[in-house]
């Protein structure tokens, strides 16, 4: 299981996994409208990119 940078709730199963050169990636959704990815190598937990620290790319506008 995975825990939210954002809220710190847990997320029980990834949305999608690929793999990256040497790593292997895991995208989360979390309720609270956080993605976040975790980067593994060897089974381990490498580091986490997460789109509520701007770490995921471009911002998408959201509809209001």
């Amino acid at each position: 299981m995975a825990k939210c940078p954002k809220c710190n709730a847990e997320v029980a199963n990834p949305v999608k996994d690929w793999k990256y050169g040497v790593f292997t990636v895991k995208m989360y959704r979390c309720n609270c409208g956080n993605e976040f990815r975790e980067y593994q190598r060897k089974g381990t937990l490498r580091f986490m990119l997460s789109a509520h620290n701007d770490g995921l790319g471009r911002k998408r506008k959201t509809k209001k």
